[in-house]
């Protein structure tokens, strides 16, 4: 698990992790207001173009790289056209407007065990909302809520072998309040959280009997 930094982080963790498991072996799901594809940057590496580092030089194919979130500025029809033909998977804000947020993870996931077993959960937080994630480079408006975000997290950590996680772009100077460092620091539980559940055999949904009201079954009707 990676915290901090920008994003171009994302390239040097997500080739280790193909290092160790084998080029090709490693799906990512990316999530980010931002497309984070820039081929033209005069840069080695910047925070603006980890996503075509880890493709381009094999270290993810195309077709295991899935993007969720997305609703910035978009690349030029070029750099469309670059990732159509390497078959990346990608997820607007637009799509989750239309079908929500359990569908469109549905599919995410779908699309990141077609090839591989082992997940790398790329987690920009400028894919939240700057209401809830002010402290942060580029935010866009119009994103994620925690209320959606922790079970998301949670529930793909508990889901998923796991290869590796980054949260990045977290700038708690930039922010006035704590609220930055606070949800930051919830996202991290989250996912630790949903990796503890897997390891002792829970399902996603489970909830310890002692944390809710005793008549919570009889009231909603039970549930498995």
């Amino acid at each position: 698990i990676v915290i901090g930094g920008d994003h171009s982080l994302e390239y040097p963790n997500v080739a280790a992790a193909a290092d160790v498991h084998g080029k090709g072996n490693v799906s990512v799901i990316h999530f980010d207001s931002h497309y984070d594809i820039g081929r033209g940057r005069v840069h080695l590496l910047d925070h603006g173009q980890p996503v075509y580092r880890v493709i381009s030089e094999g270290h993810v194919r195309g077709s295991d790289y899935i993007q969720v979130g997305l609703r910035a500025r978009g690349p030029d029809l070029e750099t469309f056209g670059w990732m159509r033909n390497k078959g990346m998977r990608y997820h607007t804000m637009v799509e989750v407007e239309k079908w929500g947020w359990d569908k469109v993870m549905a599919r995410a996931l779908k699309e990141a065990r077609e090839n591989t077993k082992k997940l790398w959960i790329s987690f920009d937080v400028d894919v939240l909302d700057p209401a809830f994630m002010p402290g942060t480079g580029t935010p866009v408006p119009g994103g994620l809520t925690m209320r959606e975000a922790q079970p998301i997290m949670r529930n793909l950590c508990a889901e998923n072998d796991i290869a590796g996680i980054d949260i990045v772009e977290v700038a708690p100077y930039l922010d006035t309040s704590y609220k930055t460092a606070m949800n930051s620091n919830f996202l991290l539980n989250a996912c630790l959280a949903g990796i503890a559940m897997r390891k002792k055999g829970l399902k996603p949904g489970y909830l310890n009997p002692v944390s809710v009201d005793h008549g919570l079954d009889a009231y909603y009707g039970k549930k498995n």
